[in-house]
């Protein structure tokens, strides 16, 4: 949290105000966006998904506090809606929750973060890089927007089964497949 709420910190990432420690943990003091609802949440009052032009707004937001992330050596490795704030009144987005972060280094060999959300490579190799990871991620979260639903339920769909689209989606549908 230090590394990515250091000036000039991303708008789009939760602040650490302050911290201390105490005998058996740390306590952090983090800004509380208000009105706001998490990106799960939020969807959910919108019907359950949003339109293409929504989730672009959202999601460019999320892929702009990942870049930050990246750039100060950050690995956020739990990449959902849960984990993502919502203001209600202009959109504004937060990342949050950087519990299962890292530093970036080349691989990693210990799973943290959401099953759901995470590459086929982890289940098939028990290995995963930070960036390809990242990308996968933002493809299910980009996918569950725009179609209600997770693509993959489990292990085996994640690592065999093509995504089932729903109806009426843009060409753009063709560059979210590649994405998972």
């Amino acid at each position: 949290m230090t590394l990515v709420s250091q000036p000039s910190a991303s708008l789009n990432i939760l602040k650490l105000l302050d911290w201390f420690e105490e005998p058996f943990r740390y306590v952090l003091v983090l800004e509380r966006p208000s009105p706001c609802l998490d990106l799960f949440d939020f969807c959910d009052k919108y019907g359950g998904r949003l339109t293409e032009m929504q989730a672009r707004q959202i999601v460019s937001q999320i892929v702009e506090a990942l870049i930050q992330c990246r750039d100060r050596g950050v690995f956020h490795r739990d990449v959902k809606p849960e984990n993502v704030l919502v203001n209600l009144n202009d959109w504004t987005v937060k990342l949050i929750d950087f519990g299962c972060g890292d530093l970036l280094k080349e691989s990693y060999y210990n799973f943290s973060g959401t099953r759901k959300y995470f590459p086929p490579e982890w289940f098939s190799h028990k290995r995963y890089q930070a960036s390809p990871t990242t990308t996968w991620s933002l493809g299910v979260l980009l996918f569950e927007l725009v179609c209600g639903d997770l693509p993959f339920e489990g292990e085996e769909e994640i690592i065999f089964k093509q995504p089932l689209f729903v109806e009426g989606l843009s060409k753009g549908k063709g560059v979210l497949k590649a994405y998972i």
